[in-house]
């Protein structure tokens, strides 16, 4: 009975486990779709209200290496640290034009796109929450 029992529980510890790999790619379609909708429109009311989009506050964001990081936002200053590949922290300074994202360079021109800031590069920062 004992036996039975431990492995009923383990199981369900595996089938608990590979469930929350699966939900990390979510949201999917419909959803993620309707996430991507509402986050667009709150850029746009951000932009009409404010003049720029909104990227500072509690927001974070991944850059192209996978490394987090959170912009602080003065009406439509920004500035935030950025990590060198040696480790050290620079502070990086921009301005929010609408959804334009124009940074000292050697960033390129970026946009606002919903949960993401897409650069002329290629390079994005995804909103992780």
């Amino acid at each position: 009975m004992a036996r039975m029992l431990a492995v009923m529980l383990m199981a369900l510890a595996f089938v608990q486990a590979s469930a929350l790999d699966s939900e990390e790619d979510r949201p999917k379609g419909a959803r993620r779709r309707a996430r991507e909708r509402a986050l667009a429109s709150q850029t746009e009311e951000d932009v009409a209200k404010f003049g720029c989009a909104q990227l500072g506050g509690d927001r974070w964001f991944s850059d192209a290496h996978g490394e987090l990081f959170q912009v602080k936002q003065d009406h439509c200053s920004i500035t935030f640290a950025l990590k060198t590949r040696s480790g050290a922290t620079v502070e990086k300074r921009g301005v929010v034009r609408g959804a334009k994202v124009l940074m000292e360079p050697p960033f390129p021109e970026g946009t606002v796109l919903g949960a993401s800031v897409r650069f002329e590069n290629g390079a994005t920062w995804e909103r992780k929450w």
